[in-house]
């Protein structure tokens, strides 16, 4: 009894120490295990953000050439308009008639008027004929000729009847006014109150009146007194 007793506590103190220098027993591999299996789920874990991070970000790309052709740019619609600017109407001064008759008035409204009312020569002077008093001078025109203002100023009156038929009085101020007689009637291209400029259609010459032939009959007035046409024409 005795014997076996300190037999079994032999083989005790002798096998516990043992145990305690051996290589690491089955005991050991399941805490092994598992640090193996953590390092692979980190792994994985972390190869699986990177896939759902590639997937959720989209890929981009861009490529250029140094030889690609560039595309010439597109204009817009807009249209610039061209401003016209219309010439302005040509200022009818025709030459003086070719005649013989001087003008008899000298005062201080000498050669006052702008330009001739008609282009074409005088068969008629100012002054008497025989017993009877001729007011103005005759241009003869013949029929059809546009009659036009000697100078700057208002239109007076446009009548018809008496012996100068179709007429045309204006007033060019500083009391001197012209009057254009026997017009063709209804040819008018004035009207009472208008302001003209010198050589401005006023109608178109005729026979109306006392006449013979078509002419213009032209008379001009300083202060209401009929003086020689031919002194104030230029």
């Amino acid at each position: 009894m005795l014997t076996l007793s300190a037999i079994m506590a032999v083989v005790v103190s002798v096998t516990v120490p043992a145990a305690a220098h051996m290589e690491p027993s089955s005991r050991d591999l399941p805490s092994t295990a598992s640090a193996v299996s953590a390092s692979d789920v980190l792994q994985q874990a972390s190869a699986v953000a990177a896939a759902e991070a590639e997937a959720t970000v989209p890929s981009q790309s861009f490529a250029s050439s140094a030889d690609a052709e560039i595309s010439p740019a597109t204009r817009d619609a807009i249209k610039v308009k061209k401003l016209v600017v219309e010439p302005p109407a040509p200022v009818y001064a025709p030459a003086a008639p070719s005649g013989s008759f001087a003008g008899s008035y000298g005062g201080a409204f000498a050669g006052f008027l702008a330009v001739w009312p008609a282009n074409a020569p005088v068969n008629d002077g100012f002054g008497y004929r025989g017993s009877e008093f001729h007011g103005g001078i005759d241009i003869m025109t013949g029929s059809g000729m546009t009659l036009v203002s000697a100078s700057p100023g208002v239109v007076t009156q446009v009548t018809y009847g008496g012996g100068w038929g179709q007429y045309i009085k204006i007033d060019h101020g500083s009391g001197v006014s012209t009057l254009y007689s026997h017009m063709i009637q209804g040819s008018q291209m004035v009207s009472p109150g208008q302001t003209v400029a010198a050589g401005t259609p006023l109608g178109l010459s005729g026979s109306t009146g006392y006449v013979t032939v078509a002419h213009l009959h032209f008379e001009t007035y300083i202060n209401g007194t009929r003086v020689d046409p031919m002194g104030l024409l230029p």
